[in-house]
């Protein structure tokens, strides 16, 4: 049964799917309608894999942590990220992004993979400058200035304020994780001194890496 089980899951997530940017959209913004009386967690799974499109997979040890138990849920209009988290936090399992699929795991096997990595983002941090020269003004004799005497009066621009630091922390919890930063007590992210310092899964650290190879590309 484990090895049928571990074949089924293998299978699911070589099947192409969503990209994770489409899957984080639909968990977001799409909406069903359940009624699940006495259903097991892998019946509901199927059920919101084709309603959905998505590619949800439950690996073996939550299929052996739920066991023969029964579902009972009855929602209407709720997003699929919520009607996830109703079904799996009660029962100890969470969603996390790996190889194009969403896949359902045990909460202690994504706490346990969390490392930390420290990321440098003060390039980041600093708006483009505009170097355009001083605006000029001519100043006439009824022009109130700080300055008595007539001619040309010299205005400087005011400098781009930084990126707010909050900002960028917001930007990184919204785009990476699927969930994760709220559903692992261990993940944990502060940007100090233009030092990002996060504690998370490899598979999110690496999506915070790309996504901040993507912001460099703008700057």
């Amino acid at each position: 049964m484990k090895t049928m089980a571990a074949l089924m899951a293998m299978g699911a997530l070589a099947w192409a799917g969503d990209s994770r940017e489409d899957a984080v959209r639909k968990l977001d913004t799409m909406k069903v309608t359940v009624d699940f009386q006495d259903v097991r967690l892998p019946e509901a799974m199927d059920y919101l894999r084709e309603v959905t499109g998505l590619n949800l997979v439950m690996m073996p040890k939550a299929m052996e942590k739920e066991g023969d138990s029964k579902l009972r849920l009855k929602v209407k209009d709720l997003t699929v990220k919520s009607v996830l988290k109703l079904m799996l936090t009660s029962r100890g399992l969470t969603v996390s992004w790996r190889d194009g699929a969403l896949v359902v795991l045990p909460k202690e096997d994504l706490q346990d993979s969390t490392s930390m990595r420290m990321f440098d983002v003060r390039s980041m941090l600093l708006k483009l400058q505009d170097f355009a020269g001083p605006r000029v003004e001519l100043v006439g004799p009824t022009t109130k200035t700080n300055i008595t005497n007539t001619g040309i009066f010299v205005i400087d621009e005011p400098k781009a304020p930084p990126v707010d630091e909050d900002f960028m922390v917001q930007l990184i919890k919204e785009n990476t994780g699927t969930g994760s930063w709220d559903s692992n007590p261990k993940a944990a992210i502060s940007l100090q001194n233009g030092v990002l310092v996060v504690s998370q899964t490899p598979s999110v650290l690496r999506e915070i890496e790309s996504l901040l190879g993507l912001l460099g590309q703008y700057r």
